[in-house]
């Protein structure tokens, strides 16, 4: 492999254009991956994970819902490989097993939102059930008063007979036609409480893949996100990149003006890095210091001038801290890797990461491509 080159100018030749968001982009920073795009799918992806709970000992528990409902998604690579393997191997996962597999994969400050919104959408499916159940059974009963009614018509001696007769269907019908109501009225109750639970599931899957400070999403959004994008580059052979990013000397940063001057940075450098891409790109703190960058159908030259406008633009600026003192000299250091087809996402973060630690060991405050 070459050595990797660093800039801390803009390259002289410019990339490639980059085609802007269109319809068929990907989502924007934060958007839930693979999220169903309409009740319909919703649906479906619900009629697949009930068959999936079933089989289990923890049934339609919240924990078990959000675990296979996550399977059926597509979005965790991990959590469906371990299912695999632990199916393959036992059947029949345990009660204890789906919890520790929750905790392991799914466990958020913002779960407790995405299970009550899973569990009120399987308590809205019971109450659909029951009343579909009780129209059923008093459809048959219906059925059956007016084969009644057919037998006391065929069988009527006077006009009065045949006026009970009347009677008693008119009152069957009008019965029948009050259940039909009823259901009616219940079933488009429940399309709308099915959209508002959708919602609010959708809502709180986003907020759980969102890092707070920062606002951008956190290391759980980036694995889907970049798992996403490489299973769509190995299909489809198109390139991507990535970028990692640090800020240069943090520690002394929170040593000389304190944490919450701290944070004010890494809130500075997460709003850099959501304005100055593209709005399908995908930003997202990897923990600590250190941030990433999503690159869409944007080759390593590409990428390398992307990350050195957000270089620039940072070590352009001035941090306020109390007193509205400006703090400047503060600056980032980033390396870049395109995915080559078939990688490994695991090995596209080490040779990100090894430009970051190039940028890092050849001065700071530059970018380093990998390659």
């Amino acid at each position: 492999m070459a050595a990797p080159t660093s800039s801390t100018t803009p390259a002289a030749r410019p990339a490639p254009p980059r085609p802007a968001a269109g319809p068929g982009a990907a989502p924007a920073t934060g958007a839930s991956p693979q999220a169903p795009t309409s009740l319909d799918g919703s649906a479906d992806l619900l009629r697949r994970t009930l068959p999936l709970m079933s089989r289990h000992a923890a049934g339609y528990a919240p924990d078990s819902y959000a675990l296979w409902y996550e399977y059926v998604r597509g979005g965790n690579p991990a959590l469906r490989a371990e299912l695999d393997a632990l199916v393959n191997a036992c059947e029949r996962l345990s009660h204890e097993l789906t919890f520790e597999l929750h905790q392991k994969h799914l466990s958020d400050r913002n779960e407790d939102s995405v299970r009550k919104a899973g569990a009120g959408l399987l308590e809205l499916m019971h109450t659909m059930r029951t009343s579909v159940e009780t129209a059923s059974s008093e459809a048959t009963e219906f059925d059956a008063q007016l084969a009644a009614f057919g037998e006391g018509i065929a069988a009527a001696e006077s006009p009065e007979d045949m006026r009970q007769h009347v009677d008693t269907m008119r009152s069957d019908v009008d019965r029948m036609n009050r259940s039909l109501s009823t259901l009616t009225t219940r079933l488009e109750s429940s399309h709308q409480e099915v959209s508002r639970l959708q919602n609010e599931l959708k809502r709180a899957r986003e907020e759980a893949s969102l890092d707070p400070l920062s606002g951008i999403l956190n290391r759980r959004g980036f694995d889907m996100e970049l798992a996403r994008l490489c299973r769509a580059a190995s299909e489809q052979g198109l390139a991507f990149s990535l970028v990692m990013v640090d800020i240069d000397f943090f520690k002394k940063i929170n040593d000389t003006y304190g944490h919450p001057f701290g944070d004010q940075v890494i809130r500075a450098v997460g709003q850099a890095l959501s304005q100055l891409t593209q709005r399908k790109d995908v930003a997202a703190r990897y923990g600590g210091e250190e941030f990433a960058l999503l690159l869409p159908e944007t080759p390593a030259a590409g990428a390398r001038d992307v990350a050195d406008r957000v270089r620039a633009a940072i070590a352009r600026g001035a941090i306020k801290r109390g007193g509205n003192e400006p703090v400047g000299n503060i600056t980032i250091s980033a390396g870049v890797a395109q995915y080559v087809r078939g990688e490994d996402p695991l090995s596209l973060i080490a040779r990100a990461d090894r430009a970051l630690y190039a940028s890092k060991q050849g001065g700071r405050n530059r970018v380093t491509v990998d390659g």
